[in-house]
């Protein structure tokens, strides 16, 4: 059945429209955002960003994901050559510190995801020369200092600072993400007295990734330096940095470190240079996508949140001493979660819970997760005898996690450990122990490495994804569904694809779509009527790669749990699938035929690719409709073990239209894989150069099928021919008649194969069934009788040539062959065997 979207999703416009959406389209397309400047704005202020990259000329707006920041107005300089756009923001008094992510939408494209940092300091420019420590920069306490790192630079700053005063740094730098790729920023930071000593030094803290934190209690009055440079000494002119300077709190763990939506819970902060210190904190009741802590006193607030996790579970905090198992923290019965810190060396921790016979329970640690220094080794014991059931060290990377069922009522004991014995101000965790619970989420495939899937929809066409429908702990057909689309714009998973692991999606707009887009919740969702009842919905997300190092490795990615979703202007063509009257069957090929219109003043070629092939069918990759011409045909080829299933397919169109490229998507149509209408058995066979032979083909019918089939044999060596052959419904073998010339090279040729064309629908259901065998030999040497001999009588008159015999086979020849050289040697009468056709070995 053809796809309901083929009729209203693709209906031709009008000429005039037609040749607008071509002078359209060529003003630009592929926008590229690659810089924000400045790259820190501060809380509760307006500022001018500077948004720089290319084919922006037809640049509308500023899509943000994120709370806090609102955009006053959105203009592209006159001669900016489409290379910058300006955006005056206003940044909210409560505007979530971190980062801003961001992307510009055109008429005919959406950008690279971007951000800007929005922090509680004000910033002061990076004044040059500021590369000798004899010359740093003076700058005043608690600031944000916005700088660049070029090659080999070094850039020192100089604060005046009082006795007993806290001095905190921490560098903001790879948390910005790209553009970078191959030497990225890697930052070193350093305190420094006006001696040149070193009172302070941070390379990669664990709490800030790559970036660095830096802080002591300031010994004596005086003028202290900071010291920011690349680790390796590298940098360049994308290497930007905001460095924070004050006297703000900066604790490196928090206990505990989660909990219940709209709690307000005690929460202890580790590892600041000013000492350990408590606060109350009350939960948000919705946590929102990028949730953490903003950690304050009365000298400031931290420049980045403290991570925090916020679920329904009842905390555990230790209570010391808990080294030993009689000594472990006592908690209620699963689920649960355990609180704690390793606080020094050779730290560890025992805590004990309750649970029943029977219960399964996954046991999640959240230590790297969470920023901290641990790498953990979780393991469960029974607490009456000690003895381990249980555990692990990296399966989330160096976070644990195992599943474990209890074998009977009692109590049982967690323990928490370093890998390494470490301990130490940073070393917080928290562990959950949780029923199973199913779990979904949908990822978009890159068809391109490092080219992010987008949500590109022209208007009146649609755009197409293959995603990983990743199924945690159950089974069933997943859809793809969102409450939050824009106008016009609607999604399709065709339902015979929704038990797979990999699946098709489509994102069509209506031809009078608004040009528009906005950040959309996507879901997948369980939809099972063999289930009633079973509510399973994950996110439908993208992982954007932003820094990407040295030998390709993943750096810094940004998660999207919304979906950026535009609209855009029309392609000036529109294809379509002629939807196939006949099946593809196992071994067998057809060739896909793709149809467009063109719109006045567009001819290019259009790269035309099947979306998803179906389970064992393959496609060409390499098929475009050429320039000027009006449709293409795409080969496709099934395996002998494709399944057996009716698939809804579609084709992805590209094509580059001015300075960009534009894509868009047909509707599905169905394709049919089935089994082989017949099989061939082959019969080997052996010719000499110079002879004919016969190759003897057996047929299994498995489908009857209407009129003559038409039987070609392929894949026989040089200079041996032989004719088609015709077949029906109700022939049960073929045999060819095979001629070698004498220049036919010798060999033992595998793969002789029958192309067989079964008429059905007007049309050839095509398949490739074999493989055969012919060996091609040299002539037998003549004969040299030992001693000459009276002739023979006269042979008698041949018989009336009778029905051709069935040829002999292989081992029947050889048998000939050797009693014939034999009575030659004797001098016997009999004629060397010639070598007949085939076999039936």
């Amino acid at each position: 059945m053809r796809s309901t979207h083929a009729a209203r999703q693709f209906v031709l416009l009008s000429v005039t429209l037609c040749s607008l959406a071509v002078t359209s389209s060529l003003e630009a397309a592929s926008p590229r955002f690659t810089l924000a400047m400045p790259r820190g704005i501060q809380r509760g202020t307006e500022v001018e960003l500077t948004l720089s990259g290319a084919n922006l000329e037809d640049a509308e707006e500023l899509i943000l994901f994120d709370t806090g920041l609102e955009v006053l107005s959105f203009t592209i300089p006159e001669n900016s050559g489409g290379q910058t756009v300006k955006a005056q923001v206003r940044v909210a008094a409560d505007c979530p510190l971190g980062t801003q992510r961001m992307r510009i939408r055109t008429r005919t494209g959406l950008s690279d995801l971007q951000t800007v940092y929005v922090g509680p300091l004000p910033t002061v420019e990076e004044v040059e020369p500021n590369t000798e420590f004899s010359t740093p920069q003076e700058i005043p306490f608690n600031s944000t200092m916005h700088g660049r790192v070029d090659s080999e630079d070094v850039d020192y700053f100089a604060v005046n600072c009082t006795a007993g005063q806290r001095l905190t740094v921490e560098v903001f730098a790879m948390r910005l993400g790209g553009p970078f790729a191959g030497n990225y920023f890697d930052p070193y930071i350093a305190i420094l007295n006006a001696d040149r000593f070193e009172l302070a030094v941070s390379d990669d803290a664990p709490l800030v990734w790559n970036d660095g934190i830096a802080s002591i209690i300031v010994p004596t009055d005086g003028k202290y330096i900071v010291q920011i440079r690349d680790a390796s000494y590298l940098g360049d002119g994308r290497s930007f940095y905001l460095l924070h300077i004050g006297d703000y709190p900066r604790p490196l763990s928090a206990v505990p470190s989660g909990g219940k939506p709209g709690e307000t819970l005690a929460v202890t902060f580790y590892g600041d240079a000013g000492g350990t210190f408590t606060r109350d904190v009350t939960l948000p009741a919705e946590p929102g996508e990028r949730f953490g802590l903003d950690v304050t006193d009365d000298r400031g607030v931290t420049p980045s949140r403290q991570p925090f996790r916020v679920n329904n579970l009842t905390n555990v905090v230790e209570i010391e001493p808990n080294t030993a198992l009689a000594e472990a923290t006592p908690g209620a019965s699963a689920p649960i979660a355990f609180n704690g810190i390793l606080s020094e060396e050779g730290d560890i921790d025992w805590f004990k819970f309750t649970a029943t016979a029977g219960q399964t329970f996954d046991f999640e640690c959240y230590g790297r997760r969470l920023r901290s220094s641990i790498d953990a080794i979780v393991t469960v014991h029974r607490m009456s005898d000690g003895a381990q059931l249980g555990g692990n060290d990296d399966a989330r990377g160096p976070d644990s996690y195992f599943r474990f069922q209890i074998p009977e009522d009692g109590e049982y004991a967690v323990l928490v450990q370093d890998h390494l014995k470490r301990g130490g101000p940073s070393f917080g965790y928290r562990v959950e122990v949780v029923p199973v619970t199913p779990a979904l989420v949908a990822l978009p495939i890159e068809f391109q490495r490092y080219v992010e899937p987008q949500i590109e929809i022209p208007q009146n066409g649609g755009r197409g994804f293959q995603v990983n429908v990743q199924r945690m702990d159950f089974g069933g057909p997943v859809n793809i569904f969102s409450d939050d689309l824009p106008a016009g714009v609607s999604i399709e998973c065709p339902e015979g694809w929704r038990n797979d692991g990999v699946m098709p999606v489509v994102f069509y707009a209506a031809a009078d779509a608004p040009i528009d887009g906005r950040c959309c919740r996507i879901q997948a969702r369980l939809e099972d009527p063999a289930q009633p009842g079973v509510s399973i919905v994950g996110p439908f997300k993208e992982d954007i790669l932003t820094i990407r190092g040295q030998n390709n490795t993943e750096v810094w990615r940004e998660e999207q749990l919304r979906m950026p979703l535009v609209v855009t202007n029309p392609t000036p063509y529109r294809v379509w699938i002629e939807p196939p009257t006949v099946p593809l069957v196992h071994g067998g090929s057809m060739e896909l035929k793709v149809k467009c219109e063109r719109l006045e003043g567009f001819t290019g070629p259009i790269q035309v690719l099947v979306l998803q092939n179906p389970p064992g069918v393959n496609s060409s990759g390499s098929v475009s409709i050429p320039e000027g011409q009006l449709e293409a045909l795409i080969p496709m080829n099934a395996a002998d073990g494709a399944a057996v299933r009716t698939s809804m397919i579609a084709v992805r169109t590209i094509a580059t239209i001015g300075n960009g490229i534009v894509e868009s998507c047909t509707p599905f149509v169905p394709l049919t894989v089935e089994e082989k209408y017949v099989t061939f058995e082959f019969a080997q066979a052996a010719v000499e150069r110079g002879a004919q032979t016969q190759m003897l083909v057996t047929i299994t019918k498995r489908k009857d099928f209407e009129g003559e089939a038409q039987v070609t044999l392929v894949g026989l060596p040089p200079n041996t021919t032989t004719d088609p052959a015709v077949i029906t419904k109700d022939t049960t073998e073929i045999i060819f008649n095979i001629t070698a010339a004498e220049t036919a090279p010798t060999g033992n040729n595998q793969n002789l194969f029958c192309v067989v064309q079964v008429p059905e629908a007007g049309t050839m259901v095509t398949h490739n069934l074999g493989t055969g065998r012919l060996r091609v030999d040299d002539p037998l040497p003549p004969a040299v009788a030992a001693t000459p001999e009276p002739m023979p009588e006269p042979m008698p008159e041949p018989m009336p040539m009778a029905e051709p015999a069935r040829p002999l086979s292989r081992l029947e020849m050889l048998r000939q062959q050797a009693e014939a050289r034999r009575m030659a040697e004797q001098g016997g009468a009999a004629a060397p065997a010639t070598e007949a056709a085939g076999t039936q070995e």
